[in-house]
């Protein structure tokens, strides 16, 4: 798998890609791809949903044109541009497994946690569970990982 430059170790990626295998996908933050073409090497569709204007955590800096250069070969990604608040609401629950990979305070943790499990009837995956203000808002919507790989949190929605 040829994937673009990020934070994703190779692990988590192929964690993804295992994961993801023949299900529609949720992913809530993209940066610059590296997460959505692991997802989208395996998975049925991919609706990535980002806003490319960075975050306190990786910078403020635009991103959506390195990710639109990483994927826009990719038929099975949807993109969407826009901020999790206002477009999460709008999706309908049909996804299968949703990958959390936004800002990463607690209250956007929170409120991303939140609707990935109001939209997904399987597994939600969480990236940078190593850092405390992720782990606590999982634990605060109810999530229990059943596995870890790197700083990847296998969580079901059951």
């Amino acid at each position: 798998m040829n994937l673009p430059a990020g934070w994703l170790s190779d692990n988590e990626a192929a964690t993804l890609a295992t994961l993801a295998t023949d299900k529609t996908v949720l992913e809530l933050g993209a940066w610059k791809g590296r997460s959505t073409t692991a997802l989208a090497s395996t998975a049925r569709l991919v609706v990535s949903a980002d806003w490319h204007r960075g975050d306190p955590d990786a910078g403020y800096e635009p991103t959506l044109p390195d990710y639109w250069a990483n994927v826009r070969d990719l038929p099975n990604v949807a993109v969407v541009v826009g901020d999790f608040g206002q477009i999460v609401p709008l999706f309908a629950s049909i996804f299968d497994l949703a990958f959390v990979d936004g800002a990463h305070d607690y209250e956007s943790v929170l409120r991303d946690a939140r609707g990935a499990l109001h939209l997904t009837s399987g597994l939600v995956l969480f990236h940078d569970y190593d850092q405390p203000q992720v782990q606590e808002a999982v634990a605060a919507v109810g999530f229990k990982p059943i596995q870890a790989i790197d700083t990847l949190a296998v969580c079901p929605t059951w």
